[in-house]
């Protein structure tokens, strides 16, 4: 068979047995919706078997349960709003105890940050004063040395000796 036909085979068998799952669910929905009709039908047939005054106490007991059903309803809702708030004050607590951690550590790298560029400048400043004396004693050293050139020349010159240089 072609290589088309098989997959529409595949494609086919594939859908019958998609077809029978959604049957078989369709049908246990059927079965439940029936089981909970007659459930329902039964109840309406006994109550309708009873006096009025049954009816009444029935509805009491009924509106009893339900009465006592609201109030552990509200105390457990008064249990999880008071947990709520305990959870609520401890995120608070936790997240201010991390706050002021992260801000000491912030605090303290700044002081070490502005103790380092106090240092800093404090080597910048004399690394600049010995630059500046350097300049100075360099320029010294300049006028000392042409001085001294000038007063060899002269030298040679009253003396007569001159020198040629290469």
């Amino acid at each position: 068979m072609h290589k088309h036909g098989k997959r529409l085979h595949m494609g086919s068998q594939n859908q019958q047995s998609l077809t029978s799952l959604n049957s078989k669910n369709a049908n246990q929905e059927t079965e439940k919706q029936q089981d909970q009709f007659e459930i329902v039908q039964q109840s309406f047939e006994n109550s309708m078997q009873m006096n009025v005054k049954d009816h009444i106490d029935k509805l009491f007991n009924i509106l009893n349960k339900i009465k006592d059903d609201l109030k552990v309803s509200r105390d457990d809702m008064n249990v999880i709003r008071e947990e709520l708030h305990k959870m609520k004050s401890n995120q608070y607590r936790e997240e201010d105890q991390i706050t002021k951690a992260l801000l000491s550590d912030i605090n303290k790298q700044n002081s070490e940050l502005n103790k380092q560029k106090i240092d800093t400048q404090t080597v910048y400043g004399s690394l600049n004063m010995q630059i500046s004396s350097l300049y100075c004693d360099k320029d010294f050293l300049n006028g000392n040395t042409t001085k001294v050139e000038l007063d060899t020349n002269m030298v040679e010159t009253h003396v007569g000796f001159r020198r040629v240089y290469d």
